[in-house]
């Protein structure tokens, strides 16, 4: 299987943002059948949803990884990103909009 990773060890190179509630973009490599599964999900999500309430693909993938950080993850990062969990609950908040 041929994997093209630049840095297994870093998601992205360079430091975080000062904002770390800004946006950047991050390339992926994904295997066929998890871009399946996404388009998959995509529809489901979709299905009956009115104009204004369809679900883009950085959406779901925005919301399946946010899926992945407990409130444990929250508290740790916090010690080590100072300002981690204010970016977290200023997302919610935007969520909740």
């Amino acid at each position: 299987m041929k994997r093209h990773r630049k840095q297994p060890a870093e998601v992205v190179a360079g430091r975080f943002a000062a904002d770390l509630c800004s946006r950047r973009v991050v390339e992926i490599e994904l295997p066929e059948f998890l871009i399946c599964a996404l388009q998959a999900r995509l529809y489901e999500v979709n299905e009956g949803a009115r104009p204004h309430e369809l679900c883009s693909l950085h959406d779901l993938i925005e919301s399946e990884l946010v899926n992945l950080v407990s409130v444990r993850d929250v508290a740790e990062l916090e010690q080590s990103v100072p300002g981690f969990a204010q970016a977290v609950q200023q997302w919610l908040s935007e969520l909740r909009e």
